[in-house]
């Protein structure tokens, strides 16, 4: 079972700001405190969905983080050394190359533990895919031996194995190179939000898609239809398919339906760009839930949306060491790549058919 931890500043829900006693929730100590019991508990990754992209208008939403997700990885990374991270970046807000940048320079940062969470218009796929395909492509600008730091011949690189892009395509014209050497684990991980405007691009090219089906029996018919896409794109059945989860979390099931109920009472949780199966009951029944799911079908793990920084605690201290005590999560990792983390292959570097440096 895989999971992921989604990090907001007083929940997912939109009314557990006011429940929360301090603002200092809202600071990076406050955010990487998190993100180092979620590291402890054994889970896969931080997820920084900053709304998907929908910037504030006439509002400040107190679920998002108040930080640039990019950068705040940056700094999360060189505190929290076993976990990895997927940011959230829309391809409408950045330009392809600067985008492709950052994240190259994340995978420097963390040694390979990041991912790209690609957040799409969804009225140009042509558009999309070009932008999805090209930042892809600028990844690969270097192959994984180009360094060589030769002192005595004075080569800094092999001009051989640098690859300019020279992309001009229908959307966009880029030259390339990046300035940032291939990636420890060869690429970021690409992650969407599956919706059905996006459904032909995550199967061309996600690696990770998120489900906000709002029940079991819904986020299993979402993912047959989403390997159904896979294999019409010529696909094996090689990416993760998570559900997001929200779980109300007490002592009885009493309490968590009441909790429930009194953070619904003032606002619906259901309206938030980022949004998942509600589960209410004890720690036990949580993880016999996630547990019967994974095994019901093709789940394969989930994004856990805390509703409140309490239930958090109580999934990162009584859930998942519950789902390690069955085995479900918390094996050692074979690597310390978050495509280790999440058993992805590692892409080889493609065909070296581009213009070559001279």
């Amino acid at each position: 079972m895989y999971l992921g931890f989604s990090l907001t500043p007083f929940g997912h829900h939109p009314a557990a700001w006011r429940g929360a006693a301090e603002i200092a929730n809202l600071g990076f100590e406050a955010l990487l405190a998190q993100v180092a019991r979620a590291e402890q508990a054994g889970l896969d990754f931080v997820l920084l969905s900053d709304r998907l992209g929908a910037r504030p208008v006439d509002d400040l939403s107190p679920v998002a983080t108040p930080f640039e997700p990019t950068t705040l990885v940056a700094a999360l990374a060189t505190r929290a050394r076993r976990i990895g991270f997927l940011a959230a970046a829309a391809t409408h807000q950045h330009e392809p190359y600067n985008l492709a940048r950052r994240f190259a320079s994340l995978e420097s940062i963390s040694n390979g533990r990041t991912g790209w969470v690609a957040v799409t218009t969804g009225n140009g796929e042509d558009r999309d895919r070009e932008y999805v395909d090209l930042v892809g492509a600028l990844w690969d600008s270097w192959e994984d031996d180009a360094f060589i730091y030769d002192k005595e011949k004075g080569r800094f690189f092999q001009p051989d194995k640098m690859h300019v892009l020279n992309h001009k395509g229908e959307h966009f014209s880029v030259r390339g190179p990046l300035n940032v050497s291939r990636s420890p684990q060869g690429k970021p991980v690409l992650a969407q939000v599956l919706t059905d405007e996006n459904r032909a691009l995550a199967a061309h090219a996600a690696e990770i898609v998120f489900l906000q089906s709002s029940s079991p029996t819904g986020a299993e018919e979402a993912a047959s239809d989403f390997i159904r896409s896979l294999e019409a794109a010529d696909r094996r059945r090689d990416a993760r398919i998570l559900a997001n989860l929200v779980p109300f979390i007490a002592a009885t099931q009493t309490e968590a339906q009441a909790l429930h109920d009194a953070l619904q009472a003032v606002e619906d949780i259901s309206k938030q760009p980022l949004s998942g199966a509600i589960l209410i009951g004890t720690p036990i029944a949580i993880a016999d839930s996630l547990q019967q799911w994974l095994e019901a079908g093709q789940i394969d793990g989930f994004a856990i949306l805390p509703p409140t920084l309490g239930m958090a605690d109580l999934f990162l201290a009584e859930v998942a060491p519950e789902l390690q005590r069955r085995g479900l999560i918390g094996r050692t990792k074979a690597g310390s790549t978050l495509r280790d983390y999440l058993n992805l292959p590692r892409p080889a570097y493609p065909a070296a058919t581009w213009e070559r440096a001279s």
